[in-house]
């Protein structure tokens, strides 16, 4: 075997064992909290050894930052399709909202962790890091906004007393905010309010979207 060949498979399973820990740390950090969670546990649930674990992070809380890393990049590959650009511009931009929203139904597991990484980041305050993390996945997604957003008030779909960043920062969080309780509560609030939660959720953010909608004269 060529000295490629065998750094390539190396590489390849260092790869494979890296995504093992992540996939058993989301799952214990979901159904336990990260607080509750030891790095043995993670190791046994893994199946690897606890020395090996720590080749690859030296504690549990780097764990979690490279679990969110690997969510925002997952998320922000929504961004990366071809969208339908059929309409003004608030009507493109309430599609996409509507298809970030959709994320929570398509990966609730990744919504659910998220509540639990902002509990360790509220602790650390570590906005530097963050920042970081959504800086290069974000970019793209907030520039696509910004420019429907841009787009509407240009057409006279959107209100043209608003701010186009602020906007962007305010639609982001409604959604991130509504996708963690709809991921944590899904089955309840559809038993407590007697509707569908992916109805209720839509009408969420298409209620917010309404506040920003040009008025027809």
């Amino acid at each position: 075997m060529s000295v490629k060949k065998k750094k390539e498979t190396y590489q390849n399973h260092r790869d494979i064992q890296r995504e093992r820990i992540l996939d058993a740390a989301e799952r214990l950090f979901i159904q336990e909290g990260i607080d509750n969670i030891s790095i043995s546990a993670i190791a046994d649930a893994a199946r690897i050894a606890r020395r090996t674990l720590y080749q690859y992070f030296p504690d549990k809380q780097e764990i979690s930052w490279a679990i969110y890393e690997k969510i925002v990049e997952k998320w922000s590959g929504v961004f990366s399709h071809p969208l339908e650009k059929e309409g003004n511009g608030y009507q493109q931009l309430e599609r996409l909202v509507l298809l970030l929203a959709s994320q929570w139904m398509e990966h609730p597991e990744d919504s659910r962790f998220i509540v639990e990484h902002n509990t360790l980041y509220a602790r650390e305050s570590n906005v530097d890091r963050i920042g970081q993390v959504n800086e290069q996945a974000s970019l793209a997604t907030n520039d696509l906004f910004t420019k429907l957003i841009r787009q509407g008030i240009a057409d006279g779909s959107i209100r043209v007393d608003v701010e186009s960043y602020r906007l962007t920062v305010a639609i982001l969080n409604m959604v991130n905010c509504v996708n963690s309780r709809f991921a944590l509560l899904s089955e309840n609030i559809t038993q407590e309010y007697n509707l569908p939660a992916p109805e209720i959720h839509q009408d969420i953010c298409r209620i917010f979207l309404r506040g920003i909608q040009a008025r027809l004269s």
